[in-house]
This record gives structure tokens, C-alpha cells and sequence, in this order.
């Protein structure tokens, strides 16, 4: 029997909202009330269908509401196929959790914290030029954001502009890169001595400087990083905060080639690992080419950086990776799941937050959902924190998209499990329920539960044998937990 939503009846999740779950894995009552001497598992947690699933939130979730415009999903020439995970039994693992605080290594943590005082040791203020700080990165805000469309090339090759990013957005953004790089898998930043890399768009090292935080098995790697940007001195003052930072965690910092010049600039040498973060959604705002040919050329671009596939010396693999990462915005996202495309038919595979490489349900098009993650500034330092209520840009939450990519051969993962993505905040539904978007191979998924589910949580169920029921609003599969 199909489940239709009818006048004067109770909707079908309303009626499933008696049965709950937790980490015991004990079945609770229909009342709802908790199973007890249930113990929390630790990081791969299992739940069964009838007990309640409980976790601390940290922060609020994604940016996919469900406030977004209607949209219906159609696959061309076929009817859509559809799974039913089955109702006496769901035991779902979690697989990773992309924006873990614990993952950061307490060591930076230490540097985060203090890295006004960091900054303030390599490129001092004095009295009058902190007291306008606050005014001169309201300004910059405005030209990243609502000005974007006046803004010149070189702005941040301005002294007011420079001080400003430096001391304000590159602390903001090492706080979120050192996040989402303590918990890509270890593999994605595996490397050999003598490895080379290539940050394009660097401007005060912001990616190698996460990478060294957030990375501390790659600390005593001989590393050598191509760093390309059109304002040399934002570069030259990123290499001193690297090696000040070097400095303060008791090793050697890697060796930084300063590349003056935009996207395409030639290099010395072919590279193995390609780093862009917020390049493209600057570069694209300087062409009206459509953005599927933007990926593409962009793509081409990044290549040509890349070496000729070449095994180890120690036949441990490929090395060559590429990693983008953009603002949380659907124009990014969309241009993000495009160049994934394009990468995928070029022999790169996506390593995260992709749990699949089949074709993106989230892929940003107009009036559909788009792939973005976010974690509350709760853990943030207290000196950053402040310094944006000064600005009058308090920051409640940070958000991003991005893809990492490999040209090493993945291992296929279990064919009787379905792994999702969770990345949306929470939706709320009647019957005391709540749904979370999610990335998957079968397509998008409307994950409906009682539980509270993070942005950027990848959870694995068995794969559904019949059918799901689709949800008429976004057109995703429902999966109840």
C-alpha cells in the first residue's frame, strides 16, 4: 500500500514515532521512555529499530534548510527506482565524522588559540592601528561579500587589507581547515619524503599552515610547497607565520617556493599534491562562461600541474591528490560538484565528503539542495571570537564545501551496507521528528529519526532490499531510523 499524506488522517511518520532507539541497542517501550543501562559505544557505534539514538549536537548543522524551494527530482527516460529499508530491523554504523573537534591535535589547538599573539610576533600593530582593526575588517568584509562585484584584483596586495586578513580571516579560516583536515582519513595525507605540492591561490599560506597543524605525522616529512598568489606579500608573510609556527612546535618547517602569479602561472616541476581553497568562486566572477565549461577548463588547469602517474620507489601507490574547498554557498557548490565530475572522468576518485562516486544528488543546480557542511564556533578561540563581535561580524557557525580526490585506486566498500552523508541542518516534521538530507549512491536521501544526526556524519545502514518511499516535497528517498 503507498503512504499518502490524507485529510483527517495521521501522516505515516506520525504513526511510526512510537519507536526509538539508542546506544544499548536495547528495545525500548512504545511510551517512548528510555531503555536502561545502556553504555554509549565510542566512535562506531551500533543502534537497532526500536530504541533511541542520543548524542550531544555540537553546534548547529549544515546549511540545506528546510526553508529552500520546492523541487522534484526526475531521472530522464526511466522511472525512478526506490528501497525500503525493512521496519523490524535498522542497525546503522557510523562510519566518520568530518568536523570532530577532538580529532584536533592539542597542540594546535594551543596555536589557534594564541595566534594573535603569533601574528603579533612576526607582523606587530601598534596602538592605533589594532584600535582600527575592527573598522578596516568590516570594510573587507564588505568587499568579499556585498562589494564583491566592485572589487579590484589585487586587493589584498592593499597594507589595510592585508593586516586585516591576516589578522582576522586567516585565523578564521586555519580554525576551519585545522577542523576538517584532522578528520579526512589518514590515507588522503599520506606522503613520501621529497613529495611536491602546490597550494594555487595561497595568500598567507593559509593551506599549508592547516595542513601543519592538523597533520602531525607530516611535521619531519621533507615536503616542498609551491606557493602560488598575485600578491607577493601576503605570501612573504605567510612564510614567516609557517616557519613561526614551525618554531613554536618544535620541528623543522617545510620549504615554501613563493610563485608570484594567478591560476595557470607555470611552476618549476610537476607536482603530486594540488591544493585550491577559496580560488574558484574569485576566479569564476571574472567570466560569464557557463559553469560546467569553467570546470572543465579549471580542471584542465590542475592537471597539467600534475605529474605523469608514477609508482613509489617502495610500490606503496599513488600519490597524486587534489583537494578544493570553497564557501558553503550553492554557486560554489555547484561548481564544486562539476569539477568532481570532470575529475572522475579523468581516473580521480573522490576520497570525501563523497561516500560514493556515483553522480552528485546535491549538486547545487538551481532550486535544489547543494553539498555544504557546518559546525557551531562554540570551540573557537576567545580572542577570535571577540575580535568579530568588535567587527560587528559575530560568527555563530562556520561553513564550507569541498572535495578531496585521488588518483590511487580506492577499495571498494561493503555491497550489503549503504553509506550517506548527512549535510543539512535539522528539518522539522510533525510527530516529534526530524530529517536530515543526505548524500548517497541510491541518490538523495530524506533521513527521518527521533535522533539528533550532525553536518557531515556519515552513517552506513544494509542496503535496503524493497522499496523506499519518496518524499513529494525534495524527491529524496525516505530512510527511517
Amino acid at each position: 500500500m503507498k503512504k499518502t499524506d490524507t485529510d483527517g488522517e495521521l501522516k505515516w511518520y506520525e504513526k511510526k514515532a512510537g519507536r526509538r532507539m539508542n546506544f544499548s541497542g536495547a528495545v525500548c517501550k512504545d511510551d517512548g521512555k528510555k531503555a536502561k543501562g545502556g553504555k554509549r559505544a565510542d566512535t562506531k557505534s551500533e543502534y537497532k529499530a526500536g530504541c533511541k539514538y542520543e548524542r550531544k549536537n555540537e553546534g548547529s548543522a549544515g546549511g540545506n534548510s528546510a526553508e529552500g524551494k520546492d523541487f522534484h527530482k526526475k531521472v530522464r527516460g526511466t522511472e525512478k527506482k526506490s528501497f525500503r529499508v525493512q521496519k523490524d530491523f535498522v542497525a546503522a554504523r557510523q562510519v566518520d565524522f568530518l568536523l570532530d573537534a577532538g580529532s584536533v591535535p592539542s597542540d594546535a589547538k594551543k596555536i589557534l588559540a594564541d595566534f594573535r599573539d603569533i601574528i603579533g610576533a612576526t607582523h606587530p600593530l601598534n596602538s592605533k592601528q589594532r584600535a582600527d582593526l575592527p573598522r578596516q575588517i568590516l570594510e573587507l568584509s564588505h568587499t568579499l561579500t556585498d562589494e564583491r562585484a566592485e572589487r579590484r584584483l589585487g586587493y589584498m596586495n592593499r597594507p589595510q587589507t592585508l593586516s586585516a586578513y591576516t589578522h582576522y580571516y586567516l585565523w578564521w579560516n586555519l580554525v576551519r581547515l585545522t577542523r576538517l583536515f584532522s578528520n579526512l582519513p589518514s590515507s588522503f595525507f599520506e606522503f613520501p619524503d621529497g613529495t611536491v605540492c602546490l597550494d594555487v591561490g595561497s595568500g598567507p599560506l593559509t593551506v599549508p599552515i592547516a595542513v601543519f597543524l592538523s597533520r602531525p605525522e607530516l611535521r619531519k616529512k621533507k615536503l616542498r610547497w609551491y606557493c602560488m598568489d598575485i600578491s607577493p606579500q601576503a605570501l612573504s608573510i605567510g612564510e614567516n607565520l609557517l616557519m613561526t609556527v614551525a618554531a613554536r612546535l618544535e620541528c623543522e618547517s617545510w620549504e615554501v617556493v613563493r610563485v608570484k602569479g594567478g591560476f595557470g602561472t607555470p611552476v618549476k616541476e610537476k607536482v603530486s599534491f594540488v591544493t585550491c581553497a577559496n580560488v574558484f568562486n574569485e576566479v569564476g566572477e571574472e567570466s560569464n562562461m557557463p559553469p560546467d565549461y569553467l570546470a572543465k577548463k579549471y580542471c584542465e588547469k590542475i592537471l597539467s600541474y600534475i605529474m605523469e602517474e608514477k609508482p613509489s620507489e617502495n610500490g606503496a601507490g599513488d600519490f597524486r591528490k587534489v583537494l578544493l574547498i570553497e564557501p558553503g554557498i550553492p554557486s560554489s557548490a555547484r561548481l564544486l560538484s562539476l569539477m568532481r565530475d570532470a575529475m572522475i572522468r579523468r581516473g580521480f576518485s573522490p576520497v570525501s565528503p563523497c561516500p560514493h562516486a556515483a553522480q552528485c544528488p546535491m549538486d547545487g543546480k538551481r532550486g535544489g539542495k547543494w553539498c555544504n557542511f557546518a559546525f557551531g564556533t562554540q570551540d573557537a578561540p576567545a580572542a577570535l571570537k571577540k575580535l568579530s563581535e568588535s567587527a560587528r561580524i559575530p560568527k555563530e557557525r562556520a561553513v564550507l564545501s569541498f572535495v578531496a580526490l585521488t588518483a590511487a585506486e580506492k577499495k571498494s566498500g561493503d555491497a550489503g551496507e549503504l553509506s550517506f552523508r548527512v549535510a543539512s541542518d535539522p528539518i522539522h516534521l510533525p510527530g516529534s521528528r526530524t530529517g536530515y538530507y543526505a548524500c548517497s549512491e541510491i541518490g538523495l536521501l530524506l533521513v527521518v529519526t527521533e535522533d539528533s544526526l550532525r553536518s557531515g556524519e556519515c552513517l552506513s545502514i544494509p542496503r535496503p532490499e524493497k522499496k523506499l518511499s519518496v518524499d513529494e516535497k525534495s524527491g529524496a528517498f525516505v530512510v527511517e531510523l
